[in-house]
């Protein structure tokens, strides 16, 4: 998964999300040169989540599944 900035330039390319406990580890790499991992507490997690407003919440089910078909899509075509 590659999260980029509103320009385009790609800000993270994350190779693997684990768990770890109760901890969330995420590794990849910074700027595409720096090895980054990083450990998210559960509060953390719950921060995140209510930073999201509740209709983005109501909607992400619905992001997912169109994330999975378009993924499951271009898988077929390669």
């Amino acid at each position: 998964m590659k999260l980029y900035s509103k320009d385009g330039v790609e800000m993270m390319d994350v190779k693997s999300i684990d768990l770890d406990g109760e901890r969330l580890v995420v590794k990849g790499k910074m700027m595409g040169a720096m090895a980054a991992t990083i450990h998210v507490e559960p509060v953390a997690m719950w921060e995140a989540f209510t930073l999201f407003p509740a209709r983005v919440k109501m909607k992400m089910p619905l992001l997912l599944y169109r994330g999975w078909k378009q993924y499951r899509a271009a898988r077929v075509k390669a």
